[in-house]
């Protein structure tokens, strides 16, 4: 494995240059752009480091103001609890409505077989009428 010979830690900022590259840059925050502070540690011998560049300014604030803090353990069990009951409320109401839609679903296929049937007493009537209308003609016609 290779050996490490140096160390440079600097704020993230972006260079004038960069700005306006890529779309992680632009969501960065701005207060740290053009900030000197840094530490540069580099290894003079086997067991030993040594600071070769320090600077402590910085130009922006070095703590998250509350408004841009991450959420702490507490507020994400809140939102997970809320999520939770949301989840569970629009459970029961896709039950109630596969529910309502089979209900819906058995009245349509009993309306269907019941439409069915009178259709199918409509064709018969139909038949025979056709029937009895062909047998007065022929009657007729052997009788004139």
């Amino acid at each position: 494995m290779g050996q490490l010979y140096h160390v440079d830690l600097v704020v993230e900022g972006i260079p004038d240059n960069q700005r306006l590259g890529s779309l992680a840059n632009q969501k960065r925050d701005r207060r740290r752009d053009g900030c000197t502070a840094m530490i540069l540690v580099k290894r003079e011998k086997p067991s030993t480091w040594v600071v070769r560049k320090f600077v402590r300014d910085h130009n922006h604030p070095l703590v998250m103001s509350p408004s841009r803090k991450r959420p702490t353990f507490d507020e994400k069990d809140k939102r997970i609890q809320e999520l939770t009951a949301e989840l569970r409320i629009n459970k029961w109401l896709s039950a109630a409505y596969q529910e309502q839609l089979l209900s819906l679903m058995k009245d349509v296929e009993s309306h269907s077989e019941h439409l069915s049937t009178k259709v199918q007493a409509v064709h018969r009537i139909l038949k025979e009428v056709e029937a009895k209308r062909k047998e007065l003609s022929n009657t007729s016609r052997h009788h004139k």
